[in-house]
């Protein structure tokens, strides 16, 4: 069973008055409160690629019914996560392939870029609005499974009506969604520049230095309301003495709870639907970790004990590649 990271948390704007318009968006401060919720057992990095396939349907003026197409068809093909590979150059959440036409390897890594494409084609198949749904995803898909989408049907429509309530169905301009970040310098491969610990010294502690990209990561959190984090650090054995990761503290405290909590897992959230904008390796955040390959899984920490640091309940961690 996949564990729930971000799970029936109900936030006002009120209550977490340090993220802002670019991390979390609402457009009318008459907005009812909001809940960031999923339904079955969905973590956030699942929950945060719904709300991309549902904001940009509504964006596109695209029916519910085209939404919950695009969710389903997501599920059956990535279990909605952004997938790096896939059956022959498959790629990404719903593992098009750049050899049929869809894009480029660096484009479909882009769960924005894949949905308006995957919308793209499902608005020129005729009749789609009325058509089983595992004819219309198979139609755009091509799949060589044509009855698979069906089963995931009724999940999809409950997915995407909680977070059209959620994040858009709360009145006249109220919209709640996780924000997009600027992508990170690229080499024309597509690839990662190779970058050394050369910004001095690191502007989150005042000594020591972080690579380029991770400063860049800095900003973005920095601009979506996050708090400042600490990033170089010599009494750590892992990726802070290089520069390449930094910890955004929740609580100065204990173990993070309530708005702290929350907080906390709004930036978990963003860091993963944002991961292949910003080149991050994985994310560590109460007792999960995040990785590229693997999605949120249970976090072993080294060190054991109670210790919130060690278990990351007052902290995020975020590496970059």
């Amino acid at each position: 069973m996949i564990r729930k990271l971000v799970t029936g948390i109900v936030i006002t704007l009120a209550a977490i008055p340090a993220i802002s318009a670019a991390a979390l968006t609402s457009t009318n401060s008459t907005c009812p409160p909001t809940t960031v919720a999923g339904t079955g057992d969905w973590d956030a990095e699942q929950l945060a690629n719904v709300q991309v396939i549902v904001h940009l349907g509504q964006q596109r003026q695209i029916p519910e019914r085209g939404r919950v197409i695009a969710v389903a068809t997501a599920l059956q093909e990535s279990g909605l996560r952004n997938l790096p590979g896939g059956d022959r150059d498959s790629i990404g959440l719903f593992q098009q392939r750049p050899s049929q036409g869809w894009g480029t390897p660096a484009q479909l890594r882009d769960p924005t870029y894949a949905t308006g494409r995957f919308y793209d084609r499902l608005t020129t198949v005729a009749g789609w609005q009325t058509m089983p749904l595992t004819d219309a995803a198979q139609a755009v898909q091509r799949s060589a499974y044509p009855d698979a989408y069906t089963k995931w049907e009724d999940e999809a429509i409950s997915l995407v009506r909680q977070q059209a309530a959620s994040h858009g169905g709360l009145g006249p301009g109220c919209s709640m969604v996780l924000g997009t970040a600027e992508p990170a310098p690229r080499n024309a491969d597509g690839s990662w520049p190779q970058e050394g610990c050369t910004i001095r010294p690191d502007p989150t502690t005042g000594f020591g230095c972080v690579t380029p990209r991770l400063l860049h990561l800095v900003r973005q959190a920095t601009a979506a309301g996050f708090p400042t984090p600490n990033c170089y650090r010599v009494d750590d054995h892992g990726e802070h003495p290089k520069g390449r990761a930094c910890d955004w503290m929740m609580t100065p405290g204990g173990e993070a709870s309530g708005a702290q909590k929350t907080h906390g897992d709004l930036m978990a959230a963003w860091a993963v639907a944002n991961a292949d904008r910003l080149g991050i390796q994985y994310v560590i955040w109460f007792r999960q970790i995040w990785t590229q390959t693997e999605g949120w899984h249970p976090y072993n920490n080294p060190w054991g004990g109670d210790d919130p640091s060690g278990w990351h309940t007052n902290h995020i961690h975020i590496s970059i590649q």
